[in-house]
C-alpha cells in the first residue's frame, strides 16, 4: 500500500522508476493482463434508470476484452487503418467502453461532447481526420443522431457510421446506396468479429498517440489534445497505486467519459487494477433523479469512490442521507473547479466521506495535484503535486517566456514536467506558448506554493470560464457581442456563482455617434442568448461600462472586470443580512482578487459568513 501524506512520502515513491510501476505496455495490453488474471470478476455494471432496484447489465473482464476484441476487427475490417482515429459520440453506455478501448487497440479515439453543436463536431471530425463515427441512434430524448447526419457527408475521411441503438437493431437503417459512407448498427456489426484475439498485427509503442480529447471550451474552435500510450499507462498505473487500487475497488461513474475525468477515474484506472465502474442511466449526474437515488446506490454497489464537480457536491447536500450504509465510501475526487470552503467542510461533517481537492488538465493527463488521501488537507488548496510529476510557480514574460522561478508564496504560472505531460496539440500551429524549455507545461493557472509544497490557486493568466466544470471560451462570447453594431469593446468574464462556481458575464464599452438609442443591457443579452450557440456560455449578466479599463498597450484589463462583479455578486448576496455592507475588491500578492467587506454589525456576523464561504472567492471582514 503507498501511503502518501506528504512530499516526503512522493519522493520516496519515486525512487522506483516510474516504468516499473506501468501495467503494461499500452491500454490494450493492461486491459488484456488484467481480464486474463480477474477473467470472471465485473468491469463494468449498468442500469438503464434511476431505479435502486434495477438489476444492472453486468460485463465481466472476459467479456469486456472479448467485446474490445470485436469492435477493434470489426473497425479494421470496415477500412479503418492501423494507426486510424476512430471517434465516439455517445453518453455512458456500455458500447462507449468496447468503442474506446477498442479503438485504441486498433488505432487513436477521440470521444467527442455530444452536447456540442453540430458545427462544433465537424471540427473536430475534419481535424481527427475521422475515418470510424461511432454515434448514438435516434432517440426521442437526444438529438445526436440528426447531428451525425447534417455533418457526415462533410467529412471526406469518414469510412463508417455506426449506430449504437439501447433498445436493439432498428429493422431498417438510412439508405446510402445513393452516396456517402455505409450506416451499421453497433451490436450487429461487432457481433460478426473475432472476440479471442485482435486480428491485424499492431506493435503499440508507448510515443503511439492513443487518444484526441478536445479542449478548448464548449464554444469557439476546439484544439486537439493529443495523449500518448504511456500518458495513459503511466497516469492510471500510477493512480492506482496511489490510491491503493485493486479488485475490490468500486467506483461510480456519473461524469460523461468524452472527458478525461470520468475517462479515466470510471474507467482506466479500474482496468488498471482489476476493480469496476458502475454507471446509472446513459446521463450521470445530468439525471436528477440519479442524484436523488445516489445514496441508495452507493450502498447498494459498495461503492468506494467516485470522481465529481462541486455543483455536484452541493446537489447532493439537499439530498437526505436517511438510512442509507455509506461505510464502503472511502472518498470523493472533486475537482475540475474550486469547491468553496463551507460546501466542502458541510459535505464531510454530513456524509462523513473524505473529500480529495484535485487539480489537472487534459494536457497534464487530468491528474497534477491533490490534496492527500491520508495526510493533511488544507481547504482552499489545490494540495501537492502527484509522484513522478515535478510542479512548480514560476513568472513569465508577456510572451509566455520563462523568467525565473517563483519563491515561496510568491503568485506565478503554474508549469508541470513528467511522464503524464502531453507531446502537444495535433495542429502543430497551436503549440506556441504552450511549453517552456526543459518541457515544462504551462498551465495557465496562477498559484503560489507554500513552504510544505501546498499549491493555493490565485486565479488564471489564461481567460478560461469555468461553470460547474465545464469550460467556456469567452472569445466565442466577445465575438458575437462584438458583431452587435452599437458595441466597440466587449470582454466575458466569470462571475463568480455560488452553486457553479463561475458563470459567464460580460462587460462591453458603446460606440461613439449611435444611430438611434444605446441598446439596453437586457438588449444585448437577448443579442448574445440569440447568436451564442451553447447555452452554458450565454452570459447571466450583461453591462455597460462608460470606459473600458485597458493596460498601457491598450490591451483589457480583465483583472479590473474580475473585481467588478465580485462586488456585484457578493453585495447581492449578502445584502439582505446586512444592508449597510461595504464591498471593496484589492488584489493580494498572496491570495490574488481579495473582497474587503466592511459595514457589517456583530450580530449580522455569522450570516454574513455563512453566505461569502458558498462562493470560492478569498474575503476579509473589516
Amino acid at each position: 500500500m503507498a501511503i502518501i501524506q506528504s512530499l516526503a512520502d512522493i519522493e520516496a515513491f519515486e525512487v522506483t522508476p516510474a516504468e516499473a510501476r506501468w501495467r503494461g505496455k499500452s491500454t490494450y495490453d493492461m486491459i488484456a493482463r488484467t481480464a486474463n488474471k480477474f477473467a470472471d470478476l465485473p468491469a463494468l455494471k449498468f442500469q438503464y434508470t434511476p431505479d435502486v432496484d434495477e438489476d444492472p447489465h453486468v460485463i465481466t473482464y472476459r467479456e469486456l476484452l472479448s467485446k474490445i476484441h470485436q469492435t477493434a476487427n470489426a473497425l479494421f475490417a470496415s477500412g479503418v487503418k492501423t494507426g486510424g482515429v476512430t471517434s465516439i459520440l455517445l453518453p455512458s453506455l456500455p458500447q462507449i467502453h468496447y468503442g474506446l478501448w477498442g479503438g485504441q487497440a486498433l488505432g487513436i479515439v477521440g470521444p467527442v461532447n455530444p452536447m456540442l453543436e453540430p458545427d462544433a463536431i465537424k471540427d473536430i471530425l475534419l481535424h481527427s481526420e475521422t475515418e470510424a463515427l461511432i454515434v448514438e441512434g435516434p432517440h426521442e430524448k437526444s438529438d445526436v443522431w440528426d447531428k451525425a447526419l447534417q455533418i457526415a457527408d462533410d467529412i471526406p475521411s469518414l469510412k463508417i457510421i455506426v449506430q449504437v441503438n439501447i433498445d436493439g437493431a432498428p429493422d431498417t437503417l438510412p439508405d446510402r446506396s445513393a452516396g456517402g459512407c455505409p450506416i451499421v448498427d453497433f451490436d450487429t456489426l461487432i457481433a460478426e468479429h473475432n472476440g479471442d484475439a485482435l486480428d491485424f498485427d499492431r506493435e503499440i509503442k508507448p510515443t503511439d498517440i492513443a487518444a484526441y480529447f478536445h479542449t478548448g471550451g464548449t464554444t469557439g474552435r476546439p484544439k486537439l489534445a493529443q495523449h500518448t500510450q504511456a500518458n495513459q499507462v503511466h497516469l492510471s498505473s500510477m493512480m492506482a497505486d496511489m490510491f491503493d487500487y485493486d479488485e475490490n475497488t468500486v467506483a461510480f461513474g456519473g461524469l460523461p467519459l468524452f472527458h478525461v475525468n470520468s475517462f479515466f477515474n470510471a474507467g482506466i484506472n479500474l482496468f488498471a487494477c482489476g476493480g469496476h465502474a458502475v454507471f446509472a442511466t446513459s446521463a450521470g449526474f445530468r439525471n436528477k433523479q440519479v442524484v436523488a437515488n445516489l445514496w441508495q446506490l452507493l450502498e447498494k454497489y459498495k461503492i468506494t469512490y467516485f470522481a465529481t464537480v462541486p455543483t455536484v457536491v452541493s446537489s447532493l447536500l439537499e439530498v437526505p442521507i436517511n438510512d442509507a450504509d455509506l461505510s464502503n465510501m472511502d472518498y470523493i475526487i472533486c475537482g475540475a473547479a474550486p469547491i468553496a470552503p463551507q460546501v466542502f467542510k458541510q459535505f464531510q461533517d454530513v456524509t462523513q466521506i473524505n473529500v480529495v481537492e484535485a487539480y489537472g488538465m487534459t494536457e497534464g493527463t487530468l491528474f497534477s495535484a491533490g490534496n492527500p488521501k491520508q495526510g493533511e488537507k488544507r481547504v482552499g488548496s489545490i494540495g501537492i503535486r502527484i509522484p513522478y510529476q515535478p510542479m512548480k510557480c514560476v513568472i513569465l514574460d508577456d510572451d509566455n517566456n520563462y523568467v525565473r522561478d517563483c519563491q515561496v508564496n510568491e503568485i506565478g504560472t503554474i508549469v508541470i514536467q513528467g511522464p503524464n505531460v502531453f507531446p502537444g496539440y495535433k495542429d502543430p500551429n497551436k503549440n506556441k506558448g504552450v511549453f517552456i524549455e526543459g518541457g515544462w507545461l504551462i498551465s495557465g493557472d496562477l498559484a503560489r506554493m507554500d513552504a510544505d509544497g501546498y499549491f493555493w490557486m490565485t486565479g488564471r493568466s489564461k481567460d478560461l470560464i469555468i461553470r460547474g466544470g465545464h469550460n467556456i471560451d469567452p472569445k466565442a462570447i466577445e465575438d458575437v457581442l462584438s458583431d452587435h453594431p452599437a458595441v466597440s469593446l466587449a470582454a466575458a468574464i466569470g462571475q463568480p456563482d455560488a452553486y457553479a462556481g463561475e458563470l459567464p458575464c460580460a462587460y462591453v464599452s458603446l460606440a461613439d455617434n449611435l444611430d438611434g438609442p444605446p441598446p439596453t443591457s437586457e438588449e444585448l443579452r437577448t443579442f448574445a442568448k440569440d447568436n451564442i450557440g451553447e447555452r452554458a456560455a450565454v452570459p447571466v449578466h450583461v453591462e455597460v461600462l462608460e470606459t473600458m479599463p485597458v493596460t498601457a498597450v491598450g490591451k483589457i484589463f480583465k483583472p479590473d472586470l474580475r473585481a467588478l462583479s465580485i462586488e456585484r455578486v457578493l453585495l447581492a448576496a449578502i445584502k439582505p443580512d446586512a444592508g449597510g455592507v461595504e464591498i471593496d475588491v484589492r488584489n493580494d500578492e498572496k491570495k490574488g482578487l481579495v473582497a474587503h467587506v466592511s459595514g457589517i454589525e456583530p450580530s449580522q456576523t455569522d450570516a454574513v459568513r455563512t453566505k461569502l464561504d458558498t462562493f470560492t472567492v478569498p474575503y476579509e471582514l473589516t
